[in-house]
């Protein structure tokens, strides 16, 4: 009797397990053609792919191709001078995708062009120097063309500061009024700065290096003023010599404190020039009213 019962058991159990399993019928042979078929559609489409990727990634990479037809972007802003080792190149280039930059004749990177039509480039240098800027334009894919080079423009990098050696400046160490001029010579198109505390006064050398900065103020006593010497590229030199002059309103100093003996009043003599001018110009009233009452005198007793 229990032998039947665990023979009924174990069938149970065997018909439940069978139930749970799902047994997968082959697919049709022809339905397995297809798909190792579809398959390998879609491997050969994605080597297709990668190979054109390939070729599209070197052909962009060769140099492009010289189209003389192509008109050459501008490039319209380049550092001109600076003391800084970054030269900045920007402009317009309408129709490119990018610009190719290039320094003293020699390609040094590519830029790529906005929306907007607009790129900028910075070049890092290695020295001072000059340096000629030129840029053309790129565009096309894969095919790629370029530009003729445009008009190049020279930047100049600048770390040497003015020297001090050849400042010169000249001024009176007294005045009796409340400002004064300076003047002298420093390297071509310098910027002089006179500086006493918050107080600041400056003036521009011209081609030749010479400059004059009217109307410093002055307080009543001794003042000192120090000078700074700026040169186009933003070099600075702060010069040895103080600029020390005495104000003294009831002094007996004429003129700005200023030597140049070619202005009367920077000379100390402008007030006894004016003298001279207005004593000889009552000179000549006074002759003049002579020899009109002279002649009406005479006149009067003819008749």
């Amino acid at each position: 009797m229990a032998k039947d019962n665990n023979t009924k058991y174990s069938a149970s159990q065997e018909d439940s397990m069978k139930s749970k399993v799902e047994i997968k019928q082959p697919l049709p042979q022809n339905q397995e053609k297809i798909s190792r078929l579809v398959g390998s559609v879609f491997i050969g489409m994605g080597i297709l792919l990668v190979a054109f990727g390939i070729f599209s990634f070197i052909k962009f990479r060769e140099e492009p191709l010289l189209d003389p037809e192509l008109e050459a972007p501008a490039a319209a802003s380049v550092t001109s001078i600076t003391n800084d080792e970054t030269i900045v190149v920007k402009g317009e280039a309408k129709g490119y995708d990018s610009i190719f930059v290039y320094v003293n004749e020699e390609k040094v990177g590519e830029a790529k062009v906005g929306d907007d039509a607009k790129y900028s480039f910075e070049y890092t240098v290695e020295e001072q120097g000059e340096y000629s800027i030129a840029v053309a334009g790129v565009k096309g894919f894969p095919n790629r063309y370029i530009s003729p080079m445009s008009e190049s423009k020279i930047s100049v990098v600048d770390y040497t500061s003015p020297d001090k050696d050849t400042v010169t400046i000249k001024y009176g160490p007294e005045t009796n009024k409340d400002t004064f001029i300076l003047i002298g010579t420093t390297e071509a198109d310098a910027t002089i700065e006179v500086k006493r505390g918050t107080e600041s006064f400056e003036g521009l050398a011209d081609k030749e290096g010479k400059f004059r900065i009217e109307g410093i103020t002055l307080d009543e006593g001794k003042n000192v003023f120090s000078v700074y010497i700026t040169d186009l590229a933003g070099n600075q030199v702060l010069l040895d010599e103080k600029v020390r002059i005495t104000y003294s309103a009831s002094g007996d100093v004429n003129g700005d404190a200023v030597i140049d003996e070619d202005i009367p009043q920077a000379a100390g003599t402008f007030d006894e020039i004016f003298g001279n001018q207005l004593m000889m110009l009552f000179g000549i009233i006074a002759l003049l009213a002579f020899s009109t009452s002279s002649t009406f005198v005479y006149l009067k007793n003819r008749k």
